[in-house]
């Protein structure tokens, strides 16, 4: 089923390692941009049936009661059924229980919260706005109002160590979410952290440590009884997040504000333009050029992304329906590609499916690229 991705472009600070489109909380018109988000959702969204809406940023929790209320039931209007999954994303310290109740009010069942880290000097080093306390405290406002709860933390933070690793995850397993997404930090381009990074501010964690990080993490979160179903998310049974995974499955998706992606299912991506201005001004009145850039993708295209997608995931890369789409060739020039992977134990073919294992999953870029 498809799913509704809404980007919401506001943040009261920009995470230093973060490369998604954002602009300060203080240039929004709530209520302007709510109107763009419908303008578009209506000229864009058929009638249909929509599995999924997922709200993230940016810092939807920023967005005011009322125009979440208002943002939400308009996009829920254009859906013919009840989704099975609506989700949001908020910080810690925007969460009261006033702004909860109305998200669960407004329809949300699901809430993804970014705690990161439970080490508050860890926090002060990315520039996050909140503290563990703070972190502790949302959790038990929203435990009581939803049963599907993620949290997402980092591993590789700047003076993070093993001991502090092991001390957020076995706080995180003792709160016990429904799903927990954990990421490795990555050093992107024309980001804040890799600035500091080049001029000498900061160390970049040693690889084996972060390996010891990644280890630590997938026996103590098997262990409390959550399964690792793709690379970076891990859920207890029945709490997989439905819209990441119809990403990593090849469905179609709408995405709806500056800088969000859509694509129909086949060859044809859509992207609207990173200018929050621009889109306002488009949606008021639609006069002008569309701010979107519209990419017909290739087979190769194509054939390289299913490989990428599927073997984020535990079900790995069905080779049959890779051989239906690709042909026998493209199967035959994957099987010998992946070869060494095998020998080293970095990847398994079973009953024709490729998985990585969790060697695998660590240098899960290297592999990937490879096989393309």
């Amino acid at each position: 089923m498809a799913g509704i991705y809404i980007h919401i472009p506001f943040c009261s600070r920009k995470c230093i390692y973060c490369d998604f489109y954002s602009v300060g909380s203080r240039l929004a018109d709530w209520s302007a941009y709510i109107d763009a988000l419908l303008s578009e959702a209506k000229n864009r969204i058929k009638p249909a049936r929509y599995n999924t809406i997922y709200i993230g940023g940016g810092t939807p929790s920023l967005i005011p009661a009322e125009e979440f209320s208002r943002l939400l039931s308009g996009i829920l209007k254009l859906n013919t059924g009840k989704p099975e999954e609506i989700t949001i994303e908020v910080n810690p310290d925007d969460v009261t229980p006033a702004l909860a109740l109305r998200w669960k009010q407004s329809g949300v069942t699901r809430v993804s919260m970014g705690v990161q880290t439970l080490i508050d000097s860890e926090l002060n080093t990315i520039g996050r706005r909140h503290t563990a306390a703070q972190a502790r405290n949302a959790f038990n406002i929203l435990r009581p109002l939803f049963n599907n709860i993620s949290l997402d933390v980092i591993f590789g933070l700047p003076g993070q160590t093993l001991d502090t690793w092991e001390e957020t995850i076995t706080e995180i397993i003792k709160m016990r979410p429904e799903h927990i997404s954990a990421y490795s930090l990555m050093y992107e381009e024309q980001t804040a952290i890799t600035r500091m990074l080049n001029q000498g501010k900061i160390s970049e964690t040693p690889e084996c440590d972060s390996e010891k990080m990644f280890e630590l993490l997938c026996t103590s979160i098997s262990g409390a009884g959550y399964e690792h179903y793709e690379i970076s998310n891990y859920a207890l049974p029945g709490h997989r997040s439905l819209h990441n995974s119809s990403y990593w499955s090849g469905e179609p998706y709408i995405g709806l504000g500056p800088g969000a992606h859509s694509y129909d299912g086949r060859m044809k991506r859509i992207a609207n333009k990173p200018d929050f201005r621009q889109y306002i001004a488009y949606w008021k009145d639609q006069t002008g050029e569309m701010p979107t850039e519209v990419e017909e993708l290739t087979g190769n295209e194509l054939r390289e992304e299913m490989i990428m997608t599927r073997l984020r995931t535990r079900e790995g890369l069905n080779l049959q329906e890779f051989g239906s789409q690709f042909g026998t060739e493209a199967v035959v020039a994957l099987r010998r590609k992946v070869a060494p992977f095998l020998t080293l134990g970095h990847a398994e073919l079973v009953n024709d499916r490729l998985a990585l294992t969790q060697s695998g999953i660590l240098i899960s870029d290297t592999i990937i690229s490879g096989l393309f």
